[in-house]
């Protein structure tokens, strides 16, 4: 009966760990690669707009909403690589 009872709760613990092992996977490392994606096109972004105020090609330096609209870009195509990585054939060694 006891070795019953611990099979079911070690089956309960695997269970638990491959969910939050695939929540990882599927969600979290994604959000943060696409939140990388975001932050370096946004800063290229920002640089870009800052340099030309510095050099005079604009009178007045502002970030826009189609400057987050692109840099969106770039929280999508991070999030989708990372995403899609979990689908990638593996290897057998």
């Amino acid at each position: 009966m006891k070795d019953i009872l611990a099979s079911e709760a070690t089956a309960k613990k695997e269970s638990i760990k491959k969910v939050s092992f695939s929540m990882k996977n599927y969600l979290i490392e994604p959000t943060k690669s696409g939140l990388f994606g975001f932050s370096i096109f946004i800063t290229i972004l920002i640089l870009v707009k800052l340099f030309s105020y510095a050099i005079g090609t604009y009178n007045y330096f502002a970030i826009e909403i189609t400057d987050i609209e692109l840099s969106l870009i770039g929280f999508v195509l991070l999030f989708l690589i990372r995403f899609l990585e979990n689908f990638k054939e593996q290897d057998a060694n």
